[in-house]
């Protein structure tokens, strides 16, 4: 038997939410001290009531107790397990749970686990995540679903805008010169996950030049594979939503699904933010 395990970075549809192959831990959320379990303990509407007041959240990798407590239980009960980590360049989640895994397999030197690194965050993980759980169905084993993990993640796009800069600026990621020319211009970072870091690739004025240079970038980068289930991410509003998903149509993507984004996620990107997350080609050709 083989279970998948995400962190609470992982922004599933929600069909896939409770498969029963599927477990998750949380990485934590710090609200005026107090440290909330990101999608367990608090969501996306309860931390945008703190957010609406001005305070601002921090947030921390998960808890290595929960690593082993998880892992033990697995060990326990004969049961495989791969997890699909934040990206190793944003958080210490992935590498605090290898150091566990080495205490547990010292302990359990039977049981199997793989630790890989997605190098992605929310909608580009849950891509993966779903492709994952589709194979442990059809009974794949362990080290084909690692194998395939590996190939999938250079297959994973996401690209998203902000309106608010400056919570990238109250995040370390521009000046608060920048931040503040770029509120009065109305100026909008074009965010893409690019070798497990949050970068930066375009900076455009105003909501409808932001959509529409995401629309562009979908429409350059997911080739043939129109009949996949795109999904779009959002902090905020439901309208620029609605408005990418009639972009979206117009390319002949048929298959839509609105998820909102993790609180942690949304801790460093704001209050007002949407984008796209898809794959390049289809699974089938990228495991041949």
């Amino acid at each position: 038997m083989v279970k998948l395990l995400v962190d609470s970075m992982c922004d599933l549809p929600k069909d896939y939410i409770n498969h029963p192959s599927l477990d998750m831990v949380s990485l934590n959320v710090i609200i005026e001290g107090k440290v909330y379990r990101d999608k367990r303990e608090i969501d996306l509407d309860g931390m945008n009531k703190f957010m609406e007041q001005g305070i601002i959240p921090t947030t921390s990798q998960v808890n290595p107790g929960d690593f082993l407590e998880y892992f033990e239980e697995c060990a326990k009960n004969n049961v495989e397990c791969l997890y699909l980590a934040f990206t190793s360049k944003l958080s210490g989640s992935y590498e605090t749970a290898r150091l566990v895994m080495k205490d547990i397999q010292e302990r359990y030197p039977d049981f199997k686990c793989k630790i890989v690194d997605s190098l992605q965050s929310g909608g580009g993980i849950a891509l993966i995540a779903v492709e994952l759980l589709k194979l442990i169905d059809q009974g794949k084993d362990l080290d084909y679903l690692f194998e395939v993990t590996i190939k999938l993640i250079p297959h994973t796009h996401f690209y998203f805008s902000i309106e608010d800069l400056n919570w990238l600026y109250r995040g370390g990621r521009v000046s608060r010169g920048t931040a503040v020319v770029g509120g009065f211009l109305k100026i909008h970072p074009i965010v893409s996950v690019e070798e497990g870091e949050l970068k930066i690739i375009g900076k455009v004025r105003g909501n409808k030049k932001a959509q529409n240079t995401i629309i562009e970038k979908v429409s350059k980068n997911i080739g043939q594979y129109l009949n996949q289930t795109v999904g779009i991410a959002y902090t905020g509003s439901m309208k620029p939503v609605e408005e990418y998903e009639n972009a979206l149509r117009l390319m002949g993507i048929e298959k839509i699904e609105p998820v909102p984004i993790g609180c942690v996620l949304a801790a460093h990107l704001g209050l007002q933010g949407t984008g796209i997350y898809f794959l390049d080609l289809v699974p089938e050709k990228i495991l041949k």
